[in-house]
């Protein structure tokens, strides 16, 4: 049953998609900042949580990929460095250091293999602060907001700070971090370097919401809400982060939430025609069992069965490198401004139906 269409773009719905870019975000890292105050030890809470968090990054891969090659073989020609050259060049890599592990040992590979892991860390926050510009600008067109080019341009530098905080986690000289028996990062940067970057990085704050408010002013209405939200939240969970495992366990899937809210709109946009909730929901399963397919149970399976029983976990390493750093080069291809889904998101309008 079809219901009236909004009379203001959205991406799902207007009363959640603030709350799916950034409020919901915003919202647990207030109560988290609570708990934490009040000596509840919030991070033991949310355990049962990291399973539903799974799933839902999970399907933020599948459906990046579902939107990547909806159009086959028409995809591979328009784009072929994202999707043919750049993952042939990750399968050869990545193939041959599974290959020099079992020709040569596995001390052999665990420099190379922590080169590449550690490659993922230092673009994960610049993946994260590219999608709060695009949700950004996507808000501000469906609000009307009319923005200069040297105001976007501090909407999406100006959240740089924040890429350069979150990488230099993984280079500090007190960095002990490990993924799949691998080493992650190296000790190059002093402690002294990271409350200066938390410094600069909050500081960036302030041009980033003088433009959104000064913009909204212009335009004659009060900031956008969907666009305030992923900036918050960005600046709090990146910026300002409570505790440490907790923003490990939930910063993915707000960010993957995110981005399956943004996807929302662009593939009811490339539809043919007006889809229900049961058309949706077959996407979201169907990408969130590929996604869990190649994030965990392949590589879990293929360890369990071909490790040596010495050295990394060289299969769950090697998807954990190509899935990501595929995925950093498929989202920066298909969500530039000029591109196909964002064209088809401003064009075609959006019916809701249940």
């Amino acid at each position: 049953m079809l219901r009236r269409a909004p009379r203001q773009p959205c991406l799902v719905t207007p009363r959640l998609d603030g709350l799916l870019v950034g409020w919901l975000a915003v919202s647990v890292w207030l109560g988290v900042f609570a708990a934490d105050r009040l000596g509840l030890h919030p991070a033991r809470s949310v355990e049962a949580l990291y399973w539903v968090g799974l799933v839902i990054t999970a399907a933020h891969f599948g459906v990046s990929y579902h939107l990547a090659f909806g159009e086959r073989a028409a995809a591979l020609r328009r784009r072929p460095f994202a999707f043919v050259i750049a993952p042939a060049c990750l399968v050869i890599a990545l193939g041959a250091l599974i290959g020099i592990s079992y020709t040569s040992g596995p001390d052999s590979v665990r420099e190379l293999g922590r080169a590449m892991i550690t490659s993922v860390y230092l673009l994960t926050t610049w993946h994260y602060v590219k999608q709060v510009y695009g949700v950004g600008r996507v808000a501000a067109a469906y609000s009307r907001t009319q923005l200069t080019s040297r105001e976007a341009a501090v909407l999406r530098y100006g959240l740089y700070p924040l890429w350069v905080l979150g990488a230099s986690k993984v280079l500090l000289q007190s960095t002990n971090y490990h993924l799949a028996g691998f080493r992650v990062g190296y000790s190059v940067a002093p402690e002294w370097t990271q409350p200066t970057l938390r410094l600069l990085a909050l500081l960036s704050a302030v041009p980033v919401f003088a433009v959104i408010v000064r913009s909204a002013r212009r335009s004659g209405r009060a900031p956008s809400s969907m666009m305030l939200a992923p900036y918050v939240a960005a600046y709090l969970w990146l910026g300002l982060p409570t505790d440490v495992s907790l923003t490990v366990v939930l910063l993915a899937p707000f960010h993957a939430l995110q981005y399956l809210a943004i996807a929302n709109r662009a593939e009811l946009a490339l539809a043919d025609s007006d889809h229900g909730v049961r058309w949706w929901l077959n996407i979201f399963a169907g990408s969130a069992c590929g996604g869990l397919l190649l994030t965990l149970w392949i590589p879990r399976f293929l360890d369990l069965h071909l490790h040596s029983g010495r050295g990394p976990m060289l299969f769950t390493g090697a998807f954990f490198v190509f899935l990501n750093l595929h995925h950093y080069v498929i989202d920066a291809t298909i969500w530039r401004s000029d591109g196909r889904l964002i064209k088809a998101m401003g064009r075609k309008p959006v019916r809701a139906s249940g």
